[in-house]
């Protein structure tokens, strides 16, 4: 059954005027098929009424226009279904040919209806055709109508035929675009694409567990056109054979109304999509993004990248109906099932295509329409056809079973029509797009639809006997009822019956729908009975609604409070009270009294309450007088409850009680009545204040009161109106602008002397700027004229005129330059409907658990074979759930409590009870000590959670580094958190009834700080999302070179307080890893840490430092919007810079790329990076030194201290340069000197650098030389240097600077080149640490020998006994000369025994010895040598050249 809503619709199409102007004329013109083609005009103003003012202005810039022409006759295709299908009752036909002749009916009817009316008109069409006033036509019978291409004055004519009851402009339709949240494009391996929306509506489950996929049954679409070879589409194209794939038939399986073409195509992408959700899957079983998998599809195009013409949707529709052969013959029998429609025009009355609709579904064709993407505008966005009674209108879901912000939502302009019907999901859907690819970045109503087509196709497989009646009821009544804030409760004008559920819907077809109810209880008992706290009313007014308020409440749960009342003492009756405020334990109740039952002189009411143990209690009998009104005299200041004050109107936010903004304070006591007490009025308000009944009494009478007021200049409105009726208003005072401060104003009365009226405060608002508002106190009625009262704004009083005249005033603010200017004079209140009393609005209920100790608890059950599931009233913990019929097992689960399962049969068109009774889960403790890593110390305020209970409260470490925790039974993991320490888990089996130790160690985290950000600094625009809850983020990547870093802080740039409008300054802020699909925001690693915006040009910085957030890789920094527009800060963005890939927005729950046209959005993030241990870069490790004082440099984290330690002493602290570098002198200590490094912060230190050996030596080695000796003369040019080397350190031993050879145990040698002449032999001992000692000798060199010359004898001589020779030669001074007589060979003997004699220098270098031949001596040839040596032991020997021959005879 729908739910009926009242609703004022603001907004009325063109087409409804029109046909509101036509009803004012008498239709006179006719037309005959002897008049020419100069019809006489009969009844002009007849004529005017009919054609569309649009359709006249359009003749204006062209001499041909196309535009439609509506017959007044439309055929009654319900009855000629009816007719036909009547005639098969026994004829045992099948589903499919029932379908035909229903199909075959109602087209007949449509043709015959058409061919008859259109007779004349058609004549008419042809001969003005040929002399040139009309260009052509089209007839149409699906709405029985003809398109015309003609001038301005064939048109005119023809709207005088009698038969035509409009003439329309041929209208450009939109196909629902999908919403550009993310302009990139998934292309995914195919084997890998997912659709969550398929799985959502459970369309695997029907599969896999009935095996129904849409077989046999046909879709459609009209929209872009369809890419028919795509693989996930071409094997379910009705026009393809698998037997002959090469022969495709596209004849009654694709028609193009835009440009004809035979083949079909989609060149804007939309279609494919569409029809990919109805059916796609590709051969091999991958990629089923498709609902109905087994479904054929057919399809038409008729939008362009301009939209859709009404001419060619009206040719799509009507070939739909019955796909036409080449000749244009319409073939019934081709008729689809169900056509998806993702296209419409705007909200409100717009009926052109309802017969189309009406048609279709006379013909047996589901016709679903998608909702329309303007849910950002507000109740009645939903677009026409999808308002109509007869269409299944979609809105579309996001993944979290949301509402998504896009998706158009009700009232319809339908009376009693709750619309959309249905919903599904719609946000980031993948589906097939041209170029055989998957796109999943689809978002919009378009897309929710088609889940909700291929449903049907299910449906109707598993039973093709269903007619569009029943596959409504089916759908509206297994659909999962859902609710939502804003639409608490079900059916509702947001998500309609609820997100579709294929499953159940199937199920519920193949083996019947039955119904499950029962309780959820905890076992205990209520023994108190509740208790009522009311302040008694003491007066009210005849005829005006009495609203009483009370707080009830109870240890358990209110069940039921009623108000009972009885005027002037007839029978009691009584009124429900509501919930307004509170829970069910405590809670206000108002209940309402009706005016009309107010008309006697006293009430007497009473109060009633019964709680859930069936205690019930009554008030006492409170008396209240019934005025007729109030007079002069009357005085209210809002201080008690303001009896008979009433408010009305749409967007109604007039509220009584103590102001917060505004004025901030009553003009006297305490309370006010206020357009909006804290914060502005909403945009596109009419909304009236009304005082009770004024009995005017004759005389003069004044209505006074102080007011304050801030309206916007020139648009927004504020009236002092009276009526006498409460329907029919004059103006009697206006205001506008600023009061500046609390003001008397006076009204006057006077001319409504002896009559009872209504007076009320107006507001009426434009679309735009909303302001503080107006605000009334101290009211009073009286005789006597104010002499600083307000100034009357009345016009002239000599026309009896009450209302206001406009005042001038030429200074306007920028924003209102671009307005039309709002003409006061036409502001008057709305209806007397949606009225409010002064405490009628509800406040914020709560309707969770009362307590873990009540008896009616609030809990999930499930039916596990179907995951339908159902939460209870946490009133009394009843539910009830309506599945398919079978056998279950259901499941009751409540947070805290162990879960109960219960077998159940749910028989098909009847019901079952099963009630629970649940065992609180038991619970245990945790608690455990939290340590510093390094230092084994307690942390204090150290978090400790319990990852997977977010319900249990972290404990916080006191300071002994304490902490203690309850959970419930189970295992957990613990995660421990604290300020600049990294991040720990451990894990932990809790048992009820008994604690569990954890201790945890922290490594400290040693971080110095960084910024990171992407923008350049500059906003050039700024963003807010429609609704609170999107968010979005700026993937932050970590330094180069950095691999960790604490997250210390976000900061955010917001734009100034001129956008939005009033705007806000709460927001929240979270961080993610970036482990998501893509690099996408994955796991929230913090938040929603709420915050507050600076909206002054400044960044906001939101400080993270204590949360122990610690990253190793790329993360998100998150901005959450916690306010829907206008009422939330706008978020800036930077669009000239290069790094918009980085922005990334979550909008119903899934994340996705920013469009890259926003540009970057202003976030940074604040770190600290981790502290590397720093490095000792010089001296480097193993250096020898003799100076004590050395310089230490090295590398470290940039704003760190480094502390320099020897051993375990420290020697030096330095700070760190932003480079990275640092630098500092140590006194070294004699010997070995191990030299360490940290760098310090205020949470600790890093560990200590790899060590640097430094050895101070300043001891020089022992050297001396061993040989050569000094003074020594050296014959030989090279010679050995050989010493002794004393040194522990010994880096080398040079002789005249080169290496020698150094053996183990201290000696050396080195073969030396000597010069002749004197030779300095240095040798140099160097040790490791520089120090040196030498030693030398100087030798002198000579190793050339002497030269002979002048030798003689130099001829032979011979030579007897007793006879000498004198031998001398030339030589060096200074030899050591001697000579010998070598004997010849013969002589060996005598040779043997020769001997040097010695020769004398006689003189320098000239040298003489003598040689006498002894008597024993005999030689023939003796040869004399002689032989000379230096001091050097250079050695010459010389034969002289004349031999002896010695005693020769």
């Amino acid at each position: 059954m729908r739910k009926k809503k009242k609703t004022r619709v603001k907004s009325v199409s063109l087409l409804l005027i029109s046909v509101m102007i036509l009803a004012m004329f008498n239709m006179t013109a006719s037309a005959s098929e002897q008049k020419s083609n100069s019809l006489a005009m009969n009844d002009s103003n007849q004529v005017k009424s009919k054609v569309n003012e649009d359709l006249v202005d359009s003749f204006k810039g062209e001499e041909q226009v196309t535009y439609l022409v509506k017959m007044k006759e439309q055929a009654e295709t319900k009855k000629a279904a009816n007719e036909a299908v009547s005639k098969l009752k026994d004829s045992k036909a099948s589903a499919k040919e029932v379908k035909r002749v229903k199909t075959s009916a109602v087209v007949n009817e449509l043709r015959a209806t058409a061919k008859e009316t259109q007779h004349s008109l058609e004549k008419y069409l042809n001969k003005a055709k040929e002399q040139g006033d009309v260009k052509s036509f089209d007839s149409f019978y699906i709405v029985n109508a003809i398109s015309v291409t003609s001038n301005e004055k064939a048109m005119n004519e023809i709207a005088a035929f009698e038969e035509v009851e409009k003439v329309l402009p041929n209208r450009t339709r939109e196909i629902f675009h999908p919403l550009d949240l993310s302009k990139e494009k998934s292309k995914a391996d195919p084997l890998e694409v997912e659709s969550w929306g398929v799985d959502r509506v459970g369309a695997e489950q029907v599969w896999n567990e009935t095996g129904i996929d849409g077989s046999g049954i046909v879709v459609a679409n009209i929209d872009t056109g369809v890419q028919w070879d795509h693989p996930g589409l071409l094997e379910k194209y009705r026009g393809f054979n698998a037997a002959n794939p090469d022969e495709v038939d596209h004849e009654f399986n694709w028609y193009d109304a835009t440009a004809n073409a035979s083949e079909p195509y989609d060149d804007q992408g939309h279609g494919t999509h569409t029809m990919g959700t109805m059916v796609g899957s590709e051969a091999d079983g991958s990629n089923q993004v498709g609902v109905a998998t087994g479904a054929t599809w057919i399809a038409v195009k008729a939008f362009t990248a301009a939209g859709g013409t009404d001419v060619d949707l009206l040719d799509a529709a009507e070939w739909l109906l019955a796909p036409k052969d080449e000749e244009g013959n319409p073939h019934p029998e081709k008729a689809p099932d169900v056509i998806n429609n993702s296209w419409g025009g705007g909200p409100g009355l717009d009926e052109w295509y309802r017969e189309m609709v009406q048609n279709w579904r006379n013909a047996g064709i589901a016709p679903v329409f998608s909702a329309g993407n303007d849910g950002d505008a507000g109740d009645g966005s939903i677009a026409a056809p999808a308002n109509y009674p007869e269409s299944i209108a979609v809105g579309a879901t996001d993944i979290n079973d949301g509402l998504a912000y896009f998706s158009s939502v009700g009232p319809s302009p339908y009376e009693g029509e709750i619309k959309p019907d249905i919903s599904a999901p719609g946000v980031n859907i993948n589906s097939t797009v041209p170029g055989s690819d998957y796109d999943d970045t689809y978002s919009g109503t378009s897309m929710a639809g088609p889940h909700v087509a291929g449903i049907i196709a299910l449906l109707l497989e598993a039973d093709q006997t269903l007619n569009v009646d029943q596959i409504e009821e089916l759908l509206f009544e297994t659909a999962d009822s859902t609710t939502s804030d804003e639409y608490p409760e079900a059916p509702n004008e947001g998500f309609g019956h609820g997100i579709s559920n294929a499953y159940t819907a199937v199920s519920a077809v193949v083996s019947g729908i039955g119904e499950v109810t029962g309780n959820v209880y905890q076992e205990g008992e209520d023994t108190e009975a509740p208790v009522i706290e009311h302040e008694a009313l003491e007066q009210s007014y005849k005829g005006l609604e009495l609203p009483i308020v009370a707080d009830v409440s109870d240890n358990v749960s209110i069940d039921h409070v009623e108000v009972r009342y009885s005027v002037d003492g007839q029978e009691w009756q009584s009124v429900d009270g509501e919930l307004i405020d509170g829970n069910f334990e405590s809670g206000t109740y108002q209940a309402s009294i009706p005016g009309d039952e107010l008309n006697g002189d006293s009430l007497e009411y009473k109060l009633f309450a019964i709680d859930f143990g069936g205690h019930e209690v009554e008030s006492g009998v409170y008396n209240v007088t019934l005025e007729s009104g109030i007079t002069v005299g009357y005085s209210q200041d809002f201080e008690t409850t303001p009896a008979g004050w009433v408010s009305f109107g749409e967007n109604n936010s007039w509220e009584w009680g103590e102001p917060v903004s505004g004025p901030e304070g009553a003009a006297s006591g305490e309370k006010v009545y206020a357009t909006n007490l804290d914060g502005n009025y909403d945009s596109d308000s009419d909304m009236t204040l009304r005082l009770p009944p004024v009995e005017v009494p004759e005389g003069e009478s004044y209505l006074q009161f102080e007011t304050w007021y801030h309206l916007e200049r020139n648009y927004d409105y504020g009236h002092v109106v009276v009526s006498t009726d409460n329907e029919n208003w004059e103006q009697l005072a206006e205001f506008n602008n600023e009061s500046g401060d609390w003001v008397e104003s006076q009204v006057e009365l006077s001319d409504y002397a002896g009559q009872t009226i209504y007076v009320g405060f107006h507001v009426e608002t434009d679309f735009s700027v909303v302001k503080d508002g107006w605000y009334i106190d101290d009211v009073t009625l009286t005789d006597q004229s104010s002499e600083t009262s307000a100034k009357l704004h009345k016009s002239n009083k000599a026309n009896n005129d009450k209302k206001l005249g406009v005042e001038d005033s030429s200074e306007q603010t920028k924003s209102n330059n671009k307005k039309e200017k709002v003409k006061p004079k036409s502001l008057f209140p709305g209806p007397f409907e949606n009225v409010q009393g002064p405490l009628m609005e509800s406040g914020k209920v709560d309707t969770s658990p009362i307590s873990p100790n009540v008896l009616p608890l609030e809990a999930t059950v499930t039916v596990l074979e179907t995951e339908k599931s159902v939460t209870t009233d946490p009133s009394d913990g009843s539910y009830r759930m309506l599945t398919a019929a079978g056998d279950y097992t259901l499941e009751a689960s409540a947070y805290g409590y162990e879960s109960s399962t219960d077998e159940v049969v749910i028989p098909e068109d009847g019901q079952v009870n099963a009630n629970f009774t649940l065992e609180p889960t038991p619970s245990g403790e945790v608690t455990g000590t939290v340590t510093n890593e390094k230092t084994g110390e307690p942390i204090e305020g150290a978090t400790v959670y319990v990852v997977e209970d977010a319900a249990v409260p972290p404990a916080v470490t006191d300071e002994d580094g304490v902490y203690s925790l309850t959970a419930y039974e189970g295992d957990y993991t613990l995660e421990v958190r604290a300020p600049n320490y990294k991040g720990a888990e451990a894990a932990v089996t809790v048992v009820g009834n008994e604690t569990a130790t954890v201790d945890v160690a922290l490594e400290p985290f040693i971080g110095f700080p960084g910024e990171i950000g992407y923008d350049d600094g500059t906003a050039e625009n700024a963003r807010a999302f429609y609704d609170a809850g999107n968010a979005w983020a700026v993937r932050m990547s970590l330094e180069e070179g950095q691999s960790q870093a604490l997250v210390t802080g976000g900061l955010f740039r917001f734009w100034g307080e001129d956008f939005p409008v009033p705007g806000g300054t709460e927001f929240a802020v979270a961080v993610y890893d970036s482990s998501g699909p893509d690099g996408a925001p994955g796991e929230q690693l913090l938040g929603p840490i709420d915050a507050e915006a600076l909206r002054n040009g400044e960044w906001t910085e939101v400080d993270l430092s204590d949360e122990g957030v610690v990253v190793n890789d790329d993360f998100y920094m998150v901005y959450i919007q916690t306010h829907p527009n206008p009422n939330t800060p706008a978020l800036a963005t930077d669009e000239n810079g290069d790094n918009a890939g980085r922005s990334w927005q979550q909008v119903g729950g899934v994340w996705s790329p920013s469009p890259s046209a926003e540009g970057n959005y202003m976030i940074r993030a604040t770190v600290n990076y981790e502290a590397e241990t720093p490095v000792i870069e010089s001296p480097v490790d193993g250096t020898f030194t003799n100076e004590e004082i050395v310089t230490v440099e090295g590398s470290g984290s940039p704003s760190t201290s480094v502390v320099i330690y020897n051993g375990d002493e420290e020697v030096a602290t330095t700070e760190v340069t932003d480079e990275g570098k640092f630098a500092t002198d140590i006194e070294l200590n004699e010997k070995a000197n191990e030299l360490t490094a940290i760098s310090v912060t205020d949470n600790g230190n890093t560990d200590p650098s790899t060590p640097v050996i430094v050895t101070l030596d300043q001891v020089s080695p022992e050297l001396s030389i061993t040989s050569p000796e000094d003074g020594d003369k050296l014959n030989n040019e090279v010679t050995t240097v050989e010493g002794v080397v004393d040194e522990e350190f010994l880096d080398q031993v040079t002789v005249n600077g080169q290496d020698a050879t150094v053996n183990e145990d201290g000696t050396f040698s080195k073969r030396l080149i000597l010069d002749e002449g004197e030779n300095v032999i240095e040798v140099e001992a160097l040790d490791e640490a520089g120090n040196s000692a030498t030693d030398e000798v100087a030798v002198e060199a000579d190793y050339t020998a002497p030269e002979i010359s002048q030798l003689t004898p130099e001829e032979d001589l011979f030579l007897q006994s007793g006879e000498s020779v004198k031998i001398e030669f030339d030589s060096e001074h200074g030899l050591n000369a001697s000579f010998y007589i070598k004997m010849p060979l013969t002589n060996f003997s005598v040779l043997s025994q020769a001997t040097e004699l010695p020769m004398m220098e006689v003189e320098d270098g000239h040298y003489v010895g003598y040689w006498t031949a002894t008597s024993n001596l005999k030689a023939e040839g003796a040869e004399v040598v002689v032989k000379v040596e230096d001091d050097f032991g250079n050695t010459t020997e010389q034969a002289a050249e004349g031999k002896l021959f010695i005693n020769q005879e």
